[in-house]
């Protein structure tokens, strides 16, 4: 049994046997896929019909190559790996998984990246798919595999981020309007304490020290994969800042139920899911407070951008409010609030116009 693999070079039909199907097949999808011309130089096949000729080759292929990375990440959480499988799956195996490891061209790297932007990808997904692969590149490269990562240095595109919405203090009660009332408690901690939605689920009672006014922050409900279906899991912080300990204004703790198991549950006193939370409640209400006046259309991470805007408007400085918010970095801070805070900037205006008003000493040569 042989299995003959026709191709086309220079519009003239040619083929090649394979005595094992494998071969063949990892051979025809390689062609298919960067061309006859390369597919026949990285199996070593003469570009000329042939019998026999095809010589496996010696690398694996990209996606191979990137199942074998993914299966390496021991340290990932289950979303993450889920990640990584459906990019592997969705977006690289089609385009580049059949092309030999070490025949991978930087050219096949930006033409599968333009491919992404043309079908409308958002630019922080391709980014993310892109160092999927050249993270199992730069392993490639670390083995010996290949001598250099011919992802590296491709131009990511730029695209239109959702802009953060800041409410006023009069949205957000326009916005608190459009929700039945046993949902307050939960808007209001939200938008004073500027935690994550996942950090909040996570809440229990014995979080909360009513008499200093403090909320301990030291878990959240994250989305994870296994056995086939999303679910949500208890589990650190996202980074080790996020765990904090923060201060929260007396009237608000006083509106919250410590009756439970949890600080803030569904309707049913189960743990809140931020996907179901997200469906059956907050778009409903965004739409009926938008009925009754609302001109914005915030996320529910919007009111930890809120939290923010408020601090800032407040005077409040740069440093409390990332301590505030468990940012990793006050970095992190000033890029995304610090264009709110425009006293360095006025100071420097008025310093600029004085200079410029300043009299010149006439008798100076």
């Amino acid at each position: 049994m042989s299995y003959a693999v026709l191709y086309q070079l220079d519009r003239v039909q040619s083929s090649v046997t394979f005595g094992d199907q494998s071969e063949a097949i990892k051979f025809r999808d390689t062609v298919n896929s960067i061309g006859a011309a390369r597919a026949l130089a990285a199996f070593d096949i003469a570009p000329v019909a042939s019998k026999g000729g095809g010589k496996k080759p010696t690398g694996p292929t990209v996606g191979e190559w990137v199942d074998r990375y993914i299966e390496s990440r021991s340290g990932c959480a289950k979303a993450t790996l889920y990640d990584y499988r459906s990019y592997l799956e969705h977006d690289i195996k089609p385009v580049l998984g059949a092309i030999p490891v070490d025949v991978l061209a930087g050219a096949d790297v930006a033409a599968w990246v333009d491919g992404m932007a043309k079908a409308g990808a958002a630019g922080g997904t391709i980014a993310n798919k892109h160092g999927l692969l050249s993270a199992a590149l730069n392993v490639a490269v670390a083995e010996g595999i290949i001598p250099s990562n011919p992802a590296a240095g491709t131009r990511l595109p730029r695209t239109e981020v959702a802009e953060a919405v800041f409410l006023t203090a009069e949205e957000y009660q326009q916005l608190r309007a459009g929700f039945t009332e046993p949902w307050w408690p939960l808007l209001d901690f939200l938008v004073t304490s500027g935690v994550r939605f996942g950090e909040a689920a996570g809440l229990r009672p014995a979080d909360v020290d009513r008499q200093r006014g403090t909320v301990s922050i030291a878990r959240a409900f994250k989305r994870t994969y296994e056995r086939g279906e999303n679910y949500y899991q208890l589990g650190p912080t996202k980074t080790a800042r996020s765990t904090r300990t923060l201060s929260v204004a007396a009237d608000v703790l006083d509106g919250l139920d410590y009756s439970r198991e949890w600080l803030f549950t569904n309707t049913r006193g189960g743990h809140l899911r931020g996907t179901t939370f997200r469906a059956n409640v907050w778009v409903k209400s965004v739409a009926r407070a938008q009925a009754a006046g609302l001109k914005k259309t915030p996320r529910i991470h919007d009111l930890r951008h809120t939290c923010a805007s408020w601090m800032i408007a407040a005077n409040v400085p740069l440093p409390v409010i990332q301590r505030h918010l468990g940012h990793e970095s006050i970095t992190t801070t000033i890029n995304r609030y610090g264009h709110l805070d425009r006293r360095d900037s006025d100071a420097a205006a008025v310093a600029l116009a004085a200079t410029l008003r300043k009299p010149v000493d006439a008798s100076t040569d």
